[in-house]
């Protein structure tokens, strides 16, 4: 956020109102990194990646922004049309596509599917001959098997993925549905949290002979996965945006923690510290809320609220509340000297938090506020007990 945003100011009053832990996101930050990529990509079609954060306020912000979205589970696919996504404007894909959501996408009204494998295409074909699928067309998910230089989680191009399929595989699977007038193109997403610009370079070669080969494609898809911070946008545009050019193809990419991982921050109050050997900052938010760090190894920045920033010499865990020794949101964390009441935000943390939030030991899932350049509004509310066992049966 902003520091004209009066950062303290605000993350102190979202913290009163409305207790900890709580994830602020800042919506006017999103509307920024849109404009960004609009910048780098201006003729691409841009469709966010509803799993980075699927908030209600935060899709129908970045709906109105003009952005599609991408879908992967039913649950997906209804949020994105509630939220005000033009059908049209949903590409829905994943490994996991059942016969329910195949149905609903077409009753949808959803134009462009990302073949994951041949199981998917035969879950659709019994359902071409429907109005409703006149427009259907179908893009064939590529795995390029390479080093996409990531974490091995995120690594979605490795060979021994489970995304995707290997060149000739894909080429079979697109000549089937090319034969039955469907075929768009090809889809590739190389990974996640990527730094290294040779990857676009990577991907388009290994497009290359495909787009030789099926000449009838109009779309290519190269996913996202664009690093925060640090993505070299310029030279990933430069490659994709000259394949697609020099193709005749239309571009799509997939944008999701590029859009909201900075506009994000996990608001948490410090419940104990224990000095020893090392300092251990015991939070009210761990694993549970924050699941990153614990899954990934992830970092992210956290800021002793109000506190200099200069003055923060003192490196501390900052863990969670639970009895798991992985329960921590940072380590050797720098901060000042911190008591009991304090303030923390963990920042970057608007991608992939709330979102993989459990009830783990019971834990009440946090609120979502967001903040729209004016106000803080209460955007979902923290749970309640009561909501551990409201869909349990009494038998």
């Amino acid at each position: 956020m902003a520091q004209d945003l009066h950062e303290a100011e605000l993350f102190e009053e979202a913290a009163a109102r409305f207790g900890t832990p709580t994830y602020l996101y800042d919506l006017p930050r999103i509307s920024d990194q849109a404009e960004s990529l609009r910048r780098a990509f201006p003729t691409a079609h841009m469709r966010y990646a509803v799993k980075a954060n699927a908030n209600g306020a935060l899709l129908r912000h970045v709906a109105a922004l003009g952005f599609g979205a991408e879908a992967l589970t039913l649950g997906e696919l209804e949020r994105s049309l509630r939220a005000g996504f033009a059908p049209g404007a949903v590409v829905l894909g994943g490994p996991g596509v059942t016969a329910e959501l195949a149905r609903r996408s077409v009753e949808a009204g959803v134009s462009l599917v990302s073949l994951d494998g041949p199981g998917v295409y035969e879950l659709y074909k019994p359902l071409l001959g429907c109005a409703a699928a006149a427009n259907l067309r179908f893009m064939v998910r590529l795995n390029p098997g390479f080093d996409p230089d990531t974490h091995e989680h995120l690594a979605t191009a490795a060979a021994s993925s489970k995304f995707g399929l290997a060149t000739e595989d894909a080429a079979r699977l697109a000549e089937s549905v090319a034969s039955d007038g469907r075929l768009a193109g090809f889809h590739v997403h190389a990974g996640s949290m990527l730094t290294n610009a040779e990857v676009a370079h990577m991907v388009v070669a290994a497009l290359e002979p495909l787009y030789a080969r099926f000449q009838e494609c109009t779309h290519v898809d190269l996913g996202g996965g664009f690093a925060v911070p640090g993505a070299p946008l310029a030279q990933f545009a430069a490659a994709y945006t000259g394949f697609a050019e020099r193709h005749g193809v239309e571009l799509i990419l997939e944008p999701g923690r590029f859009l909201v991982a900075d506009a994000g921050v996990l608001l948490t109050r410090v419940l104990h510290v224990k000095r020893g050997a090392k300092t251990h900052v015991i939070a009210d938010a761990g694993m549970a809320d924050l699941l990153r760090p614990a899954l990934y190894g992830a970092t992210h920045p956290v800021w002793q609220v109000g506190a200099d920033p200069a003055e923060a010499t003192h490196l501390a865990d900052v863990d969670g509340p639970l009895c798991e020794n992985a329960d921590r949101l940072a380590q050797a964390a720098p901060l000042s000297t911190v008591s009991a009441g304090d303030l923390l935000a963990v920042r970057q943390a608007g991608a992939y938090g709330f979102a993989m939030a459990s009830n783990y030991a019971s834990s009440l899932r946090p609120a979502e506020v967001v903040w729209d350049g004016a106000a803080l509004r209460l955007a979902r509310r923290r749970e309640r007990p009561e909501d551990l066992w409201r869909l349990e049966t009494n038998d």
